[in-house]
């Protein structure tokens, strides 16, 4: 399997730690899979967001992809949630299959009859509605944090969560706004940046948590392990 990390570089140890306790989990023993992963310059992604230069990410992104095909890898998935605003494009120009975050966490979602959520993550997600869109679609309604609080959101994702130890209040100030997210109604709160986790947590969280880097991950795992399976016997 081939990993685009790097984006940022805190979510990229999460996954892959949570890919190799899954395999643990799922085939015991010793055996771990194979995994590339290409971790991107978190600065040259942002230069892509903040230009709007999707194009310019989108060939970026499909470099990778025809790198992990070289490589040998079987299928890829990006471990970030906007990179997903340009996940159709990257799909039509790759032969590699791509597990789509946004597929994952909505097919959650719905197994769970949820009917209202909350939404945190990057300004770019928040403002692309790359989630608001594909829940609304669904019928499920959304919340998000004010104009304020998504600036100061944006401003600790990259910077005190991609820090070793992240300060006991930026801890508390995401825990807050995720609080406020359920007092408006949210029956659950979609951490729509894979970094996020490092900091809000099922354990400390006061409102029920869709954790994306989670679901994603055991989505990659479900399918790795199918996939695996078919070739054991054919």
């Amino acid at each position: 399997m081939g990993m685009i990390g790097g984006v940022g570089p805190s979510a990229t140890v999460l996954y892959y730690q949570q890919i190799m306790a899954g395999a643990h989990e799922k085939m015991g023993g010793d055996h771990y899979p194979e995994l590339l992963i290409y971790s991107l310059d978190l600065g040259e992604v942002n230069v892509y967001f903040n230009h709007n230069d999707l194009d310019g990410l989108t060939d970026k992104l499909v470099s990778v992809g025809n790198w992990f095909e070289g490589a040998g890898c079987d299928f890829m998935f990006m471990a970030c949630n906007a990179m997903h605003m340009v996940y159709e494009k990257v799909c039509k120009r790759v032969n590699l299959p791509m597990l789509s975050i946004i597929e994952a966490v909505l097919e959650e979602s719905r197994k769970r009859g949820l009917n209202r959520v909350g939404i945190m993550g990057t300004t770019f997600v928040m403002q692309s509605g790359l989630y608001r869109k594909a829940f609304e679609a669904a019928g499920i309604e959304c919340v998000e944090p004010d104009k304020t609080e998504q600036g100061w959101i944006m401003e600790a994702i990259l910077g005190d969560l991609q820090s070793p130890t992240i300060p006991e209040e930026t801890i508390t100030r995401l825990l807050k706004n995720v609080e406020n997210l359920g007092s408006s109604g949210a029956e659950a709160v979609v951490l729509g940046c894979t970094d996020l986790p490092v900091a809000v947590t099922e354990e400390n969280s006061p409102v029920t948590l869709l954790d994306t880097t989670r679901i994603h991950v055991h989505r990659i795992m479900d399918f790795a392990y199918d996939q695996g399976k078919a070739v054991l016997e054919e």
